[in-house]
């Protein structure tokens, strides 16, 4: 009986030569290389991070900034040195008080008859009620409905309310700031100290103030006090002569 053409007694294994093994072990080298880069490049940054704004590279620097902005009414630059969470929720507060208000006038336009008062009593209290919203639109540069208000990203909205402090009060000379130092409370929170003269009415007694500054992506960003807030609305940015 013929034996079978692929019986093990008659299979024949080609011998390897040094050179030939020593190839192959190279290659198995290189695979297990460039299974090992293949994991580790996604763990690597997708972007390399931008360069910092001098203006934010540290807590004075952006403070510094900031005043030297307000001080100039750059308004659109001062939001923009601002916190993007803190604008935010400013942003997501003001549209609360104004859809509450469009809320409460247009019940009251379903129930004209809830106030139990004459006619012409009743029309002159609803003409009333009507100017509340475009006084809380005349604390927003260039706003004529509550609808444009909504249009707006929060740095627009707050720079549009810096602008609008501009119509309330209109005096010659501005308040002097002077950065008295700096208080790290971690790495990303800081506290930045200065003095305003003149001392503004309503302040402390020696017009010191304090401004918190955020520190996100490399950058740091003041979160607004009321010295920036009411802007242009009070003595604090603007004196006598």
């Amino acid at each position: 009986m013929r034996p079978h053409p692929f019986s093990r007694s008659q299979a024949t294994v080609p011998a390897t030569s040094p050179s030939l093994a020593i190839h192959w072990r190279a290659r198995r080298v290189a695979w297990v290389l460039a299974a090992c880069a293949g994991v580790l490049v996604p763990s690597a940054p997708v972007c390399a991070q931008g360069p910092v704004d001098p203006d934010e590279a540290s807590p004075r620097a952006v403070v510094t900034a900031t005043f030297e902005a307000m001080s100039h009414k750059q308004w659109a630059r001062v939001a923009a040195l601002a916190d993007s969470a803190y604008l935010s929720q400013w942003r997501e507060q003001q549209l609360v008080y104004a859809e509450a208000d469009k809320i409460e006038r247009d019940n009251k336009k379903k129930h004209q008859k809830q106030y139990g008062l004459p006619n012409c009593v009743q029309k002159y209290f609803e003409s009333q009620e009507s100017h509340y919203t475009e006084t809380f639109l005349k604390g927003f540069a260039g706003m004529k409905s509550i609808d444009q208000l909504e249009q707006l990203t929060p740095e627009q909205l707050f720079s549009s309310w810096l602008a609008g402090g501009d119509a309330v009060k209109q005096n010659a000379r501005t308040t002097s700031r002077t950065i008295l130092g700096e208080v790290p409370e971690s790495d990303s929170v800081a506290h930045v100290l200065y003095r305003m003269t003149p001392t503004p009415p309503g302040t402390n007694d020696d017009g010191v103030e304090r401004m918190t500054v955020h520190k996100v992506n490399g950058a740091w960003h003041v979160v607004p006090n009321d010295d920036i807030r009411l802007a242009g609305r009070s003595y604090s940015w603007q004196s006598d002569k």
